[in-house]
């Protein structure tokens, strides 16, 4: 897995709501980073983002569809 590709991918992703966590939510928001910089591969990133989807959609203004691209383009990675 190249982490810097999926790093990419989810910053691009992230970037591209239209909200900021609150205070309330950098907790969690930094729990699910500290998962996801311990994958080590491309199914354990989808699995976190499948776990934490509502919170992740939440905390930046993140519709569904959104996520779903950025699952695409991280499976693409896998092939």
């Amino acid at each position: 897995m190249n982490k810097s590709e999926v790093l990419n991918i989810i910053e691009a992703t992230l970037k591209g709501g239209n909200k900021t966590p609150g205070l309330f939510d950098l907790p969690k928001i930094m729990g699910i980073k500290s998962e996801l910089q311990s994958c080590a591969s491309i199914n354990d990133v989808l699995g976190i983002i499948e776990k934490h989807r509502s919170t992740i959609s939440k905390a930046f203004g993140l519709s569904d569809e959104v996520i779903a691209a950025t699952v695409e383009k991280l499976k693409a990675l896998e092939s």
